[in-house]
């Protein structure tokens, strides 16, 4: 009987040694932030397996249900320093700040009239749409441009065409392919930059994921991994953006947090303008 139950003991702490880790995502995760997760993770000795979660409809929500029962074990945002009190931040940009360019989806018939337009004071004149729970909403509305909001569920094309507001401003990885709206086009002219970066995020009390998440991503960097993932995912989208013939507005980011590694040069894209 005891041999048995040494026998037992043994292939139960087997089992166990080989148990994945399981990690809580929100449905619907964007198949790069997905594949940069399993990536970190990949270099962990333990197994890990993602579990996806329903019903987490905005940002604000998810990071507050991280670690919770009924909640997620990794969010990822645009930082901001009020986000960071909120939850525990691995410091390492996951989309090499590229989302702090912004270009502007318009309507057809204001073509001309961007043309003309050179400076960030040039556009305190017009409108942007925003949603309300981005946080570059805040940092638009800091450089003393005017902003309309729009809840998750609004209809921003629409709002666009109808004259709600005149510039829509939409991520460089998926701006640049948003020609063929009805009635709107990318504005050919303009850039729009602020320093930014997209992290994630674990419970304040969760040391144990932020930990491996960090090794796993330092890890990624050191051997070529994240370029390489990042390249396969977005380097057309970058070619395609055609920085060189846009005029960037450069805007500042208050909301960026002292401890954003802008001086690390191996965390960031730089565009074809050098910038």
């Amino acid at each position: 009987m005891r041999f048995v139950l040494v026998v037992m003991a043994l292939f139960l702490s087997i089992g166990l040694a080989h148990a994945k880790t399981t990690v809580r995502i929100t449905v619907g995760a964007d198949p790069y932030i997905q594949a940069l997760l399993k990536l970190a993770l990949s270099y962990d000795e333990e197994g890990v397996q993602l579990e996806f979660v329903n019903d987490i409809p905005t940002q604000k929500r998810a990071i507050r249900l991280l670690g919770k029962d009924n909640g997620i074990d990794v969010f990822w945002s645009v930082t901001s320093s009020k986000r960071e009190k909120l939850a525990r931040a691995i410091r390492i940009p996951l989309v090499k700040g590229v989302l702090g360019y912004r270009l502007g989806l318009i309507r057809k018939s204001d073509v001309a009239r961007m043309k003309k337009l050179n400076t960030i004071g040039d556009f305190y004149g017009l409108h942007f749409g925003l949603r309300d729970d981005w946080p570059d909403l805040d940092i638009f509305r800091k450089n003393n441009l005017k902003v309309v909001s729009y809840p998750r569920e609004g209809n921003a094309y629409e709002m666009l065409r109808s004259g709600r507001f005149d510039v829509l401003p939409m991520d460089v990885l998926n701006g640049v392919y948003l020609d063929t709206e009805s009635g709107i086009q990318i504005d050919p002219y303009h850039i729009y930059y602020y320093p930014s970066a997209v992290y994630f995020f674990v419970a304040k009390t969760d040391t144990e994921l932020h930990q491996k998440l960090k090794m796993g991503l330092e890890a990624a960097q050191a051997d070529g991994q994240f370029d390489i993932l990042f390249n396969r995912y977005f380097a057309e989208q970058l070619q395609d953006a055609n920085f060189s013939s846009r005029k960037q507005i450069d805007l500042i980011n208050p909301l960026l947090p002292p401890s954003a590694p802008l001086s690390n040069p191996i965390y960031w894209y730089k565009n074809n303008k050098g910038s």
